[in-house]
């Protein structure tokens, strides 16, 4: 397949979605109008914002002309970014927070690695995490390989951020876009149907910025509704690959609410929520620490006396077969609450498995 680049246009959409994001807003916008790759606009969607997002994003239209400003009422990030998608003149949409930074090359990078990768439908980069003041806490690399990442987001390893990610505009359309029914984890939910779709890589240099800060969404009750979205999104994607419908694009049979209901009480029957907390706080623990040494010994300590500890270090490690479990058990119940409920494509045969 040959890369897709316009010969008219921008050829990357940058695409950020704003919410009340004054405090580093300026700084992010900066760090893409500086990119010394130039062919791109930049999308800013502002969702209802009630502190000085509109008139700082209102101030950059003056003064660049790569501005694509959008304003409306608050409706949530992935309606936000699919409204931005909608109005995209790229090839590719570049993701970034409206708290996260590009280093200046960033899409130079990730534009060359495209052109000589033909197949590629979502590339991501490194990238180093900082504090809201911009101290470097830790730098993350991951793998290139598209059967890697792939069990990565299947086993609910770490991945590659959302503000790293450069994504195929004509795929992206083509699977959905961003489901409005994941309130959270809406880009890993995007990842799986992705990889269902082509190629996805990582370039081995860190190339964002991603910070890390109180207010974060994902921070919301210690990460649990974070940690059971991604679950769900990824028991949706095992269910799509075994030829029964999707629960999160598809109102057939039981419903959304109550499959994610399901799939919470899982999560913590399974205590991987529980587990998932303990690395989170040892870690938080480490990096207080004025040593690194003492840093590492602190978090040794916490997860040898963490419950669970061994099953904690084995999916820190080799993920967690979880994901794959409720897929198979869903088919099961959906098959033996009968007829009316298992409407589901592939769904009678499956549950013989």
């Amino acid at each position: 397949m040959r890369p897709f680049l316009p010969s008219q246009g921008p050829a990357v959409s940058v695409l950020m979605s704003c919410y009340n994001a004054e405090r580093w807003l300026r700084e992010s916008v900066d760090s893409v109008l500086s990119q010394t790759f130039r062919n791109l606009e930049l999308i800013l969607v502002d969702d209802g914002s009630t502190d000085d997002t509109r008139a700082i994003i209102q101030s950059y239209c003056e003064r660049d002309s790569r501005i694509v400003p959008l304003f409306k009422s608050n409706s949530g990030l992935a309606d936000s970014l699919n409204a931005g998608i909608a109005i995209a003149r790229g090839a590719w949409i570049a993701r970034l927070d409206a708290d996260d930074l590009c280093e200046p090359e960033r899409l130079y990078a990730q534009v060359n690695f495209i052109q000589k990768n033909g197949d590629v439908v979502l590339l991501g980069t490194g990238y180093v995490e900082v504090d809201e003041f911009g101290r470097k806490l830790l730098d993350h690399r991951f793998p290139s390989s598209h059967r890697i990442l792939v069990r990565h987001l299947e086993r609910m390893q770490c991945f590659f951020p959302h503000s790293s990610a450069l994504i195929r505009v004509d795929t992206l359309r083509a699977v959905g876009g961003y489901s409005t029914l994941m309130r959270k984890a809406q880009d890993w939910h995007l990842w799986l149907k992705l990889s269902r779709s082509g190629r996805v890589s990582c370039l081995p240099v860190s190339l964002v910025k991603f910070r890390k800060h109180a207010q974060q969404v994902s921070k919301e009750n210690s990460g649990r509704s974070q940690l059971c979205y991604g679950l769900a999104a990824t028991v949706c994607h095992f269910l799509a690959m075994r030829g029964v419908t999707d629960p999160s694009i598809s109102s057939v049979g039981l419903s959304w609410h109550e499959f994610f209901s399901w799939v919470e009480q899982r999560m913590l029957d399974d205590g991987l929520h529980g587990r998932l907390k303990s690395w989170v706080d040892a870690r938080a623990e480490s990096l207080l620490a004025e040593q690194k040494l003492l840093g590492a010994l602190r978090f040794g300590v916490r997860i040898l006396r963490a419950r669970d500890a061994r099953l904690l270090v084995w999916e820190k490690v080799f993920g967690t077969s979880l994901p794959k479990r409720l897929a198979r058990q869903w088919i099961r119940r959906s098959f033996a609450a009968g007829p009316e409920k298992h409407l589901y494509p592939g769904c009678q045969e499956r549950a013989q498995e």
